[in-house]
C-alpha cells in the first residue's frame, strides 16, 4: 500500500517512509508533512522498490526489519539502479547493527534509532536531505557539462548561420529547461542584403540598438524583434546587459550575453530567472561556446556566400565541384551541372537602376537556394549567371530542378517608378554519366587536371545548352545538352600526358 500526504506548503523535497507498522507511520508522515515536505509511505520493502522505480524521491527512510525483505536488502537492490537517493535507516533496537559498520557498507547517510524520538529523526532527516542536495548538484553539473560537451560538435560543424542559431536556442532550452526564449543577433553585426548572410561585426552600442530575433521559442515564436515582445523596462535591462557584458538575472527573466573577446555579438533571452549559480555557470560555458560558434559561422559565410544572391562564391563552388567530380568517379555515380542566366539584367539596371538590378540578383539567388535539395550546391558564376550542380541527379533530375526553377520565377517582378519587370532566366543543362572502369586497374594518383578537364567540358556543355535555351522566341527556357562520357584512363590519355 502507498500513501502520498498534500501539504499546503510543500517543500521540493519527497521523501519516501518504508515502514511496516502502521501507527509508526502515521506519525511520522505527520511530522514530515508539518515540515513542509511531501511523504510517500510504503509498508514493504518490495514496494518501496517499486515505487522507487516509478518516480523521483529524494530521501528513503527505511525501517531495518520489515516483512519479506530487510531494510539492507532493499538498500542493496536500490543500489542496482539507483545511485542518488540518500537513505536513512531506522531501528527500534539500538543493538541490531553497529551503526559505522552499517553506513561504511552500505553507503548510507544515517541511522536513526527511533526510541531517540522525534526531534533527533528530524536531525537525520535534515541530514538525509542536505547529503541529498548536494549529490543532486555534483549530478546536475556533470550532465550539464556532460550536455555541453555532447552539444559543441553540433555547434562547430559547417552549417547555415539560421541553422546554427535554431540549434543554440533549442540546445539552451535543453540545458536549462527553458520552454519559451529567444536569441536576438545585432543587425550591425550581421549586415544584411536579400536575405540574411554575415558580412561582419560590431560591438553592440546600447543607445543605437535595435535586436533582430533569429531564432525562437515557445511564446516568443513569430516575432521578428525584441521590441515586439519586451515592454521598456525589459529592453532596459537588455541594453545594460550588453554594456556590462555580463549574465544579468532578474526577477522573470535571464539575459545572457554572447561575447567574443570584447565584442558583443548577441544576446540569448530566457522567460525565466536562472538563480543557482550552478546553472549560471553551464549557461555561460555553453554561451561561450555558442558565440564562437556564432562567429566562426558569420566568418565562414563571408568567405563562402556571395552577400547579394546568398549562394556560394565561384571560388568555392569551383572547389566544390572538383571534389563532387572526384566521389562521382569513385562512387560510379553520374552528375548533372546547370548553367542558369539571368535574362535582361542590362535592360532592368537601365529602366530601373543598378538597384533594380540587385533586386533581381537577389530574387533569382532565392528561388536557386529554394529550388535545389540539401545535397546540390549552387554558385554565381558570373555577374547574371548562376551554376548548380546536382548530385545523383536521376534520369531526368536536372530537368526537374529546371522546371522547378522556372515555375518559381512565375510571377516574380522587380518594380520601379513606372515601370514593372519580371524576373526571368534561361538554364542549360549537362549531364555526366556514370562509368564502367574496373577501379583496380586505374592508375594512380589521378591527377587534378584529370578532373578540372571534365569539369570544363561539363560546364562547356551546359553553356551550349543554355545558348540554345536563350535563343528560344517564347520565354523562360531550358535545354538539355548532349550526355558526357567520363574520359580514357589509360595512362597516354590522361589529360595533360603527352
Amino acid at each position: 500500500m502507498a500513501r502520498k500526504s498534500k501539504v499546503a506548503n510543500a517543500s521540493r523535497w519527497t521523501i519516501l517512509l518504508a515502514e511496516d507498522d502502521p501507527d509508526y507511520a502515521q506519525a511520522t508522515c505527520n511530522l514530515l508533512e508539518r515540515e513542509g515536505h511531501t511523504v510517500l509511505w510504503a509498508d514493504s520493502g518490495a514496494k518501496a522498490l517499486e515505487m522507487l522505480r516509478a518516480q523521483h524521491v529524494d530521501l528513503l527512510l527505511l525501517d531495518y526489519f520489515m516483512p519479506g525483505m530487510t531494510g539492507e536488502e532493499t538498500v542493496l537492490e536500490l543500489r542496482k539502479f539507483n545511485d542518488y537517493t540518500q537513505v536513512i535507516l531506522q531501528t527500534g533496537y539500538a543493538s541490531e547493527q553497529p551503526p559505522r559498520e552499517l553506513l561504511r557498507r552500505l553507503d548510507i547517510q544515517g541511522y536513526h534509532d527511533k526510541s531517540e524520538g522525534p526531534e533527533k529523526l528530524l536531525i537525520w532527516t535534515d541530514v538525509g536531505l542536505k547529503a541529498a542536495y548536494t549529490v543532486q548538484l555534483l549530478h546536475k553539473s556533470r550532465q550539464g557539462l556532460r550536455y555541453i560537451l555532447d552539444a559543441t560538435p553540433e555547434l562547430h560543424k559547417i552549417q547555415p548561420l539560421d541553422d546554427l542559431l535554431q540549434g543554440v536556442i533549442l540546445q539552451i532550452a535543453g540545458l536549462l529547461g527553458s520552454a519559451n526564449s529567444f536569441l536576438a543577433i545585432d543587425p550591425k553585426s550581421v549586415q544584411r542584403s536579400g536575405e540574411a548572410q554575415a558580412e561582419g561585426f560590431l560591438v553592440m552600442v546600447a543607445d543605437e540598438m535595435e535586436l533582430d530575433i533569429h531564432a525562437s521559442t515557445g511564446r516568443f515564436a513569430g516575432y521578428k524583434h525584441a521590441a515586439d515582445c519586451l515592454d521598456e523596462q525589459e529592453l532596459e535591462v537588455v541594453r545594460t546587459t550588453l554594456q556590462q557584458h555580463d549574465i544579468c538575472v532578474v526577477e522573470n527573466s535571464t539575459i545572457v550575453p554572447l561575447c567574443v573577446g570584447e565584442a558583443v555579438i548577441g544576446i540569448v533571452y530566457l522567460d525565466r530567472s536562472i538563480n543557482m549559480q550552478r546553472d549560471i555557470e553551464l549557461l555561460q560555458i555553453f554561451a561561450n561556446q555558442a558565440a564562437v560558434a556564432i562567429r566562426n559561422s558569420q566568418l565562414y559565410e563571408m568567405a563562402t556566400l556571395d552577400p547579394l544572391t546568398g549562394v556560394y562564391v565561384r571560388r568555392f563552388f569551383d572547389q566544390w565541384f572538383l571534389r563532387e567530380l572526384r566521389a562521382a568517379f569513385r562512387a560510379q555515380r553520374p552528375l548533372s551541372v546547370l548553367m542558369v542566366d539571368l535574362d535582361k539584367l542590362k535592360q532592368i539596371n537601365d529602366s530601373v537602376g543598378h538597384l533594380g538590378g540587385d533586386r533581381a540578383l537577389a530574387i533569382m539567388g532565392k528561388v536557386l537556394r529554394q529550388s535545389i535539395r540539401d545535397i546540390d550546391i549552387c554558385g554565381r558564376f558570373g555577374g547574371d549567371e548562376f551554376a548548380v550542380l546536382l548530385r545523383e541527379p536521376g534520369s531526368q533530375g536536372g530537368e526537374l530542378i529546371a522546371k522547378r526553377i522556372l515555375e518559381a520565377l512565375r510571377g516574380k517582378t522587380v518594380e520601379g517608378q513606372q515601370v514593372s519587370l519580371p524576373v526571368e532566366a534561361s538554364i542549360g543543362i549537362s549531364v555526366l554519366r556514370s562509368h564502367e572502369f574496373d577501379l583496380s586497374k586505374v592508375p594512380r594518383p589521378i591527377p587534378l587536371s584529370y578532373f578540372e578537364n571534365m569539369a570544363h567540358i561539363l560546364i562547356d556543355e551546359a553553356d551550349r545548352a543554355l545558348y540554345r535555351a536563350k535563343h528560344q522566341l517564347d520565354g523562360c527556357h531550358y535545354e538539355q545538352g548532349e550526355p558526357i562520357q567520363w574520359g580514357a584512363l589509360s595512362k597516354s590519355e590522361l589529360p595533360g600526358k603527352p
